[in-house]
């Protein structure tokens, strides 16, 4: 498992919590709030430094504050949050250590399963990484105009894990996502901060991925992916230190 993370279950409670729903009691245990709060870290809604109130959550998920606390735990122990001694949370920011270990590692995996995916690609394939491509390089582009919007990262996580999933390697897509979930969603958060117009050029290395994989070039495809994750990593690191 990368980076370390505990599996989901590993010594946690699942504690049931109830809120209502649909006029029915609904009983949501620890695992799940910390999913929902993951959820909204790598939407964009929480952003890297912003604090999470137990008591808050609590209120807002109707339940009490245990179960929140074995949520934040949880996202403790997958590096997602930092809590002080005193229990009190707040969404990590990624040291450039943290950032640099992250994505040595997923451009690796990520690089693997692009030369994979040669080798089962579909044109239905293509289509479906296309239409991601353009939403994405549509979406970053009108946040270089406005400087607001985070609907990009969805649509580069959609890139990269349909790339993980023609790979036809189940555990090196697992492995992907829960790498996606953890680290790469909280360093890209954390990168939604930057000047969106530095993230120009991503947009030109899908391209490049796109085009080995439609050729069919698993060494090319492989290369343009770790250079683009690479070339991601110097460009957060970078920016981190001359801020």
């Amino acid at each position: 498992m990368p980076m370390g993370f505990a599996p989901a279950s590993a010594g946690f409670i699942q504690q049931p919590a109830t809120r209502p729903y649909d006029g029915r009691t609904y009983m949501r245990s620890s695992i799940e709030i910390a999913e929902e709060i993951q959820r909204r870290i790598q939407s964009g809604r929480y952003l890297p430094g912003d604090p999470l109130s137990q008591y808050e959550l609590a209120q807002e998920f109707n339940i009490s504050r245990t179960p929140v606390r074995e949520a934040l735990r949880l996202l403790e122990a997958r590096r997602i949050i930092a809590l002080s001694s005193s229990g009190r949370a707040m969404v990590a920011v990624p040291s450039a250590r943290s950032i640099r270990e992250t994505f040595q590692i997923r451009a690796e995996l990520e690089g693997l399963a692009a030369q994979l995916a040669v080798d089962w690609l579909q044109d239905s394939d293509l289509e479906s990484l296309r239409r991601h491509q353009d939403l994405y390089a549509q979406t970053l582009r009108e946040r270089i105009q406005s400087e607001r919007g985070s609907q990009w990262r969805s649509h580069n996580q959609d890139f990269h894990i349909l790339i993980a999933q023609v790979s036809h390697n189940a555990r090196l897509h697992d492995m992907i996502q829960e790498l996606q979930g953890g680290g790469v969603a909280s360093v890209l958060s954390f990168a939604s901060k930057m000047p969106p117009r530095l993230m120009e050029d991503n947009i030109q290395q899908h391209e490049d991925i796109i085009q080995a994989l439609t050729a069919r070039n698993g060494q090319a495809a492989r290369d343009a992916m770790v250079e683009h994750v690479h070339q991601t990593m110097r460009l957060v690191i970078d920016w981190m230190e001359e801020d």
